[in-house]
């Protein structure tokens, strides 16, 4: 399973969103990554993040927290399946539904031995100008799609018969679930 981390810290410099974003996309060598963004048009690290201080600058939104950061980091195991390509496309549909309204930029690493993706999402959605929060049990409700995304990739790289039993036992175990 992935293992999906909220880091903790408040991010209330204006210099945080452009130090995050940068970071998502160049990692700390300065080398550009593989990295994606929904809400904010590809381009280089500064003018994904110009767009983003836009939107804060039109709703006027420029104090408190600038930005979130997620990790979501893959296993050994998963890594067997699950390449820097595959990683961009789960940030990609990971992005699409977990921060459907909000600016996000996304840079797949493996500079740890440890295939792992940055997010860092704006906190001022670029349709309403609303603050960013996830709720009482948002985060959990990531994790479970994010888990959902590898198991689609674990699947796709099964041969053919042992794909069909292993989404069988799936739903012999969600019926069960379900009671």
């Amino acid at each position: 399973m992935p293992v999906l981390k909220a880091v903790n810290e408040p991010y209330r410099k204006k210099e945080d969103l452009e130090n995050l974003v940068n970071y998502a996309v160049k990692g700390k060598d300065g080398a550009y990554n593989v990295y994606g963004a929904q809400g904010v048009l590809i381009g280089d690290a500064d003018s994904m993040y110009c767009q983003m201080e836009e939107v804060k600058k039109y709703f006027r939104k420029e104090g408190g927290r600038q930005a979130m950061h997620y990790i979501l980091s893959f296993s050994r195991d998963e890594m067997g399946y699950i390449g820097t390509q595959e990683a961009l496309w789960i940030g990609y549909a990971f992005a699409e539904y977990c921060f459907q309204g909000w600016q996000a930029v996304f840079g797949v690493h493996t500079d740890t031995g440890s295939l792992h993706i940055h997010f860092i999402v704006n906190t001022t959605s670029y349709e309403s100008g609303r603050a960013y929060g996830i709720g009482p049990g948002g985060l959990e409700e990531m994790k479970q799609y994010a888990d959902v995304l590898v198991w689609n990739y674990y699947i796709a790289s099964l041969p053919e018969e042992e794909r069909r039993e292993a989404v069988l036992r799936g739903i012999e175990a969600v019926a069960e679930i379900m009671g």
